[in-house]
């Protein structure tokens, strides 16, 4: 199940990357107008989601930490991330359904490969758990 999983998560990296930067860049240009980080946010964002689907849990953890930081520093509101992951989320999502919607078992095999990613991403570190 687990190399099922890397797998699925590799191939929606392939094709899901340009989809979610541009609703990454759209959501973070909005958010962060008055400071103009959106870009820097918008690609920070990505990178901690293409290290969870690569399986690069630390790289996930560290880009996270990043964001959250930057967020701040745009005087952003911490559940902003969420909001973006949530845009990722439901991009990812509804390429799935569209794409795989004759393939029910594929379908469901992707939607558990993201389910798993984004799990594993929104997870508190363990330093937050911890607190």
């Amino acid at each position: 199940m687990r190399l099922d999983h890397a797998r699925l998560a590799a191939e929606i990296l392939l094709w899901a990357e340009p989809l979610a930067r541009d609703r990454l860049s759209a959501f973070w240009g909005a958010a962060a107008r008055e400071s103009g980080a959106g870009k820097t946010l918008a690609d920070l964002h990505w990178r901690a989601w293409r290290c969870a689907l690569s399986n690069l849990p630390h790289g996930a953890v560290a880009s996270r930490r990043d964001l959250a930081i930057l967020a701040r520093g745009a005087g952003l509101q911490a559940d902003i991330v969420e909001d973006a992951d949530e845009a990722v989320i439901d991009e990812i999502a509804e390429v799935i359904i569209a794409r795989f919607r004759r393939s029910p078992a594929r379908a469901k095999d992707y939607t558990k490969a993201l389910v798993l990613t984004a799990a594993g991403l929104l997870a508190p570190a363990p330093a937050a758990r911890a607190a």
